[in-house]
């Protein structure tokens, strides 16, 4: 990179001012002056940066650095100069390793960084290939247990030098989803690629030999099978049988390796298409033995050099091949054993030198239509000609079409060069396919600028725009209907370092970056374009619902992990009413095509407040709205997940007996969030009590004479208010406290056989007696507001729940409420403000044996709502922070064990654990 000053009129001013300097010693004044002017001119100049080629040389080297983001939000990278696997999850900046293989282990000099890296579509599994150090390559395959962060190795191989893995692709994946925008009707699409009916996990992967190779697990048997068959030619391998087919022969002197591959399947075919480029490497004809050489020469100090070149075709030994290969492949499976069979197709000839990216795009068929065989390759090249100047960037779209059987033979597909798009005014770096769900399939390039402007060394902007990201339609590549989105880099790195590689997250919403560092893994995440809703081609013109709520929608519907697409709502830019209006277009989705689905809506409600809760960047005020909603929506949560523990614990009228302990820290969680609420509902009333007489009742703490109506001290938006005006939130609250009545019923009939069931039986009675609430009364409270609530409109309730606060509307019933219960006997106004623990006097420094802990949320089990016993390693929850020991107790018993094994992929709100280390 270079740097030039862009004004010549500052330039001339500058050095006028230098040349017009006066001495120092006779004129001193002048001179500061002068000195001052040069010192201005030169701070207030910005400077421009120029690229030149060799900054995007890196973009044609191989391998690259390997980037992978999987769809439970996971990141994973190779480590820049040791064999390892780094990964962390996208919404937390922690790393991990995960294990390593026995070889690698044992000997890790021996390995080069991991060049490839994919994640299968479940999650389930990962795959690494590590190149040898003159050694045989090896590529190893991991396990995920239940935590994101639990993977163990399940197989590993080597694989020879000459036959590393170039690229890879999984087979079995469910059917995706496709959102129709105006609508917002979800429509499942045809199955892609071949059937898998008897293995999990199934992969395919490309070598440098040309041959393409299926791994595989079949059910009910540990054993990793694998077989292969040669992309060259027609070949034909039955599983656990020998291939002898014979690769074509190279030339004598030469070999060729494939450097560059894509896999492919598209919609409603079977077939399995396969691109490789390959490049020419000379083979030396013998290896040189060093006690063939003397140290005496025998040479005349005065002979004159030789001017002729002596190689003279070394550096063309080494370009890539002119053409892209191309085969078909075809899975088969004849209820015993699986066969795979490929056959050659017409290659693309005189392709450019120098490709950068290769990869399968193939779009989604229409609504009642049915599949076309229909695939396009997208390539791009980077031509850098004589290397004098910048190198031209050359996007070329090719579609491959299956040919009708009723029209020629069956299974011939046909390569035709469709639109080749030149990029002269920035440099085309990167290519990713585009896999909306509610739009065409296209893919995502990376444009970086040539030139710009520096800006001065003591601003305070810290990132600048060196390019755009756009979205290309295929097959015509154009880009009008979508926006684009700046590239950000840091300043002190602008024209220097170029990404090399990036990934495009599930929700198709970021990318990560990686840059060429030599030392260190450096990554950036960058905000990706989105359709345009002004573009009256585009179907999201006339849709009711935002792009974010249809992708929201989706990764719901394909189980994918939302914590990419909610990061959008975390932007200081981004106001909470606009999280609100997002979050209630994604409820109207979900209560039209995903009914009943209380509690996963909530979650999302939890993940999209609670990072905005946590950021220091943001004001105070956004910070504690956004906490109280969060936590007012997991109570919610908590309450249905209550009600469904209650559920499976009881048998008609019994209840199992070994969970006493578990159901009564649910009823004093239960009871405290009810006191909490009730609380809430006197401080914010109309009413007020005059200080009276004293009777022993307690109740004369706030006195018994009639009630004076005051002005509303509180307003009734609070979130907490929430509970009482959702018909589901209500009626949950209801049955939780419904079930809290029963098991304390169930435990007095009881006659205790054991001091544990003697003291069980207490500690309830005593939670519900001294809690300062009469459930039979305040049930019948909340019976008489559960009817006004039920009239709602179901908008409203979706934009109350969005927002998290009761609207307008709303108030009006809660008001009633409000007034009526704190005027209801049935609630003892002195428990419920005042606790034990709060009158002892004199306790100096000791603290009593009845007050309970601070508390606090890392102390306490977020599904279980007891205390951390630490007995047993813990899992954290991505989403909610919440912690919890279920399912790792190993003195558990089997009918707890069974219970509590329940929740172990999931938090409570949904979201996906992580170990506590």
């Amino acid at each position: 990179m270079s740097v030039e000053t862009p004004s010549k009129v500052l330039l001339q001013l500058r050095d006028e001012c230098m040349n017009n300097r006066i001495d120092m010693v006779r004129r001193p004044c002048a001179l500061s002056l002068s000195n001052l002017l040069i010192i201005f001119l030169s701070f207030i100049m910005d400077a421009t940066w120029n690229s030149g080629w060799w900054d995007f040389h890196n973009l044609s080297e191989y391998p690259r650095k390997p980037v992978e983001w999987s769809n439970s939000s996971i990141i994973f990278t190779a480590h820049a100069l040791q064999p390892l696997i780094i990964a962390r999850h996208f919404s937390s900046s922690k790393q991990f390793n995960l294990p390593l293989p026995a070889p690698i282990l044992s000997n890790p000099s021996v390995y080069k960084p991991s060049t490839l890296i994919t994640c299968s579509w479940d999650d389930r599994w990962l795959f690494a290939f590590f190149p040898g150090r003159g050694e045989d390559g090896l590529c190893c395959l991991w396990n995920r247990g239940v935590e994101l962060d639990n993977w163990a190795v399940k197989e590993w191989w080597l694989l020879a030098q000459s036959a590393g893995v170039v690229a890879t692709h999984w087979l079995g994946g469910p059917r995706e989803w496709a959102i129709e925008p105006t609508t917002g009707i979800p429509t499942r699409l045809p199955p892609r690629g071949p059937s898998t009916p008897i293995s999990n996990p199934t992969l395919l992967f490309v070598t440098q030999d040309h041959r393409l190779f299926v791994c595989y697990l079949r059910y009910y048997k540990p054993t990793l099978y694998m077989f292969s068959c040669s992309l060259l030619q027609s070949s034909v391998t039955i599983e656990q049988q020998q291939d002898n087919s014979q690769d074509p022969l190279d030339e004598v002197d030469t070999v060729r390796i494939c450097i560059n591959a894509a896999i492919g399947t598209t919609y409603g075919d079977p077939s399995i298409l396969v691109a490789m480029r390959s490049q020419v490497f000379p083979i030396a004809s013998s290896t040189p033995n060093p006690d063939q050489f003397s140290l005496d020469l025998s040479l005349s100090l005065d002979m004159e050099p030789d001017q002729t070149e002596i190689y003279p075709t070394a550096r063309k030994d080494f370009v890539e091949d002119s053409k892209i290969e191309i085969a078909e492949v075809q899975l088969q499976y004849d209820g015993t054993r699986m066969m795979l069979s490929s056959k050659a197709l017409p290659a693309i000839e005189n392709a450019p030198n120098r490709l950068r990216d290769l990869c399968f795009v193939c779009k989604p068929p229409s609504n009642g239509d049915s599949p076309s065989s229909i695939m396009h390759l997208v390539t791009n090249f980077l031509d850098f000609k004589d290397y004098t100047s910048l190198p031209l960037s050359i996007l070329t779209c090719y579609s491959l079409t299956n040919t009708d059987p009723t029209s020629g033979e069956k299974g011939t597909w046909t390569v035709q060069a469709d639109v080749t798009r030149n990029f002269e005014n920035g440099m085309l770096s990167q290519v990713s396919a585009s896999r909306l769900a509610y739009t065409d399939h296209g893919v995502y390039v990376s444009i970086y600028d040539t030139s710009g402007t520096q800006p001065r060394q003591r601003t305070k902007q810290t990132e600048i725009p060196v390019g755009h990201f756009k979205a290309l339609k295929i097959p015509e590549l154009t880009d009008d209907a979508w926006d684009t989105s700046p590239i950000l880099s840091p300043v002190h790195t602008i024209g220097r370092e170029v990404p090399i590689n990036f990934v495009v997250s599930p929700g198709q919403n970021l990318l990560c970056m990686i840059f060429p560092s030599p030392w260190t893994t450096q990554m950036t995440i960058q905000k990706l374009p989105e359709p345009s809703t002004t573009n009256l081609t585009s179907g999201l013109s006339k849709s009711p619902f935002p792009p974010l709520a249809l992708s929201i929608f989706a990764a719901i519907l394909s189980n994918h992990s939302t914590n990419d697409l909610t990061h959008a709502l975390l932007q200081l830019s981004t106001p909470l009413g606009e999280v609100a209006k997002v979050l209630y277009h994604v409820y109207t989705l979900l209560d039209r095509h995903v009914p009943g689905d209380f509690t996963l809506q909530l979650g999302i409600t939890v993940e999209s407040y609670r990072p905005r809760a946590l950021r220091a960047s943001s004001n105070a005020h956004d910070r504690e709205s956004a906490d109280v909603i969060w936590r007012t929506a997991h109570d919610m949560i908590s309450v249905a997940t209550c009600n469904a523990v209650f559920s499976d614990c009881t048998d008609g009228e019994e209840y199992q007996t070994d969970l006493v302990w578990q159901m009564i820290d649910l009823s004093s969680w239960i009871l405290g969030l009810v006191e909490i609420l009730l609380k809430e509902c006197i401080l914010s009333s109309n009413f007020v009590e005059t200080s009276g007489s004293t009777e022993s009742s307690g109740e004369a703490v706030f006195g018994t004479s009639p009630p004076i109506k005051i002005a509303n001290l509180r307003s009734l938006d609070h979130p907490i208010f929430l509970h009482l005006v959702h018909p589901k939130a209500l009626r949950n609250l209801r049955t939780a406290l419904g079930h809290v009545n029963q098991f304390r019923k169930y435990l007095t009939r009881l006659t205790p056989s054991t001091e544990n069931s003697q003291l069980s039986k207490e500690v309830l009675i005593d939670l519900v007696e001294y809690s300062g609430v009469d459930i039979q009364g305040l049930d019948e409270i909340f019976e008489k507001l559960e009817k006004s609530v039920e009239g709602f409109d179901d908008d409203e309730i979706r934009q109350a729940m969005a927002s998290c606060r009761p609207s307008l509307s709303m108030q009006i019933p809660l008001r009633e409420t409000v007034n009526l219960i704190s005027q209801s006997p049935a609630l003892n106004k002195a428990r419920l403000f005042v606790k034990s623990f709060e009158m002892v006097d004199g306790q100096g420094q000791t603290e009593p044996l009845d007050r309970p802990q601070k508390d606090d949320s890392k102390d306490k089990d977020v599904v279980s709502k007891g205390l951390l016993l630490h007995r047993a390693q813990g899992m954290n929850c991505v989403r909610c922070g919440g912690r919890s020991e279920y399912g790792k107790d190993p003195m558990a018993s089997r009918t707890m064990s069974n219970w509590e094994k329940s929740w172990a992929r999931r938090c409570l709100c949904g979201g996906l654990w992580t170990r506590i280390l």
